[in-house]
């Protein structure tokens, strides 16, 4: 038993390093496993279980075995019993009695023992068996949390992304309507300034023509 339960702790230490030694996926926490491999594993780490529960059996066979024995020596006693009873009956019936009850003993003795010990295996065994499921449920239940948050924290991403874009969007579009009307209000400050020039100018001329006429 002391085997099986060094194998046992082999298998899972062989998990452990099957679980590192794996490739892992880029940009998210799962990891790739060799399926072959791993079921190979699952396979020796349930053959190591068996024994124990093999052991059970042959402990149960066992007492099977002593009670049809101590059956047998009770029967022999009595028969003995019998025997003798044809001379001494009181001394026979007594040496009978005492027989019987301690066979009787022994074999209770023998099936309480033989009980205690397969319940206490059967036991170890099914607690490790659900110890094992436990993990390996634990492990799945924490890369299936850590996948959703991957996928959470890239839809996050995603999100504000596409936001940034459309506020870029926006400010072009807000850069262009003010240059637009800055463009307008300059083109017009130029005309009214033109339009001044222009009028200075032709004041200009009016002046120097009436100069000319004066002299």
């Amino acid at each position: 038993m002391a085997d099986s339960k060094l194998r046992v702790f082999d298998y899972v230490d062989q998990l452990n390093s099957i679980i590192d030694r794996a490739t892992k996926v880029p940009l998210s926490t799962r990891i790739v496993v060799d399926k072959q491999d791993l079921k190979q594993l699952l396979q020796r780490l349930e053959s190591s279980i068996d024994p124990d529960i093999r052991s059970a059996k042959d402990i149960i066979q066992q007492y099977d075995e002593l009670i049809q024995k101590a059956n047998q020596q009770a029967e022999q006693v009595t028969s003995e019993a019998n025997e003798n009873a044809r001379r001494t009956v009181d001394d026979a019936t007594m040496r009978a009695q005492t027989a019987l009850a301690e066979a009787q003993a022994r074999a209770a003795d023998l099936s309480r023992d033989a009980a205690d010990k397969a319940n206490a295996m059967i036991a170890d065994a099914q607690a490790r068996a659900q110890a094992m499921i436990a993990d390996a449920q634990a492990r799945a239940e924490q890369l299936v949390a850590e996948d959703a948050i991957t996928q959470r924290a890239n839809a996050e991403a995603s999100q504000l992304l596409q936001r940034t874009h459309m506020d870029c969007d926006q400010y072009r579009i807000n850069m262009e309507n003010d240059i637009q009307h800055a463009l307008q209000n300059a083109d017009g400050i130029l005309s009214q300034q033109l339009d001044q020039l222009r009028r200075l100018r032709q004041n200009f001329s009016t002046r120097q023509n009436e100069i000319q006429d004066e002299m």
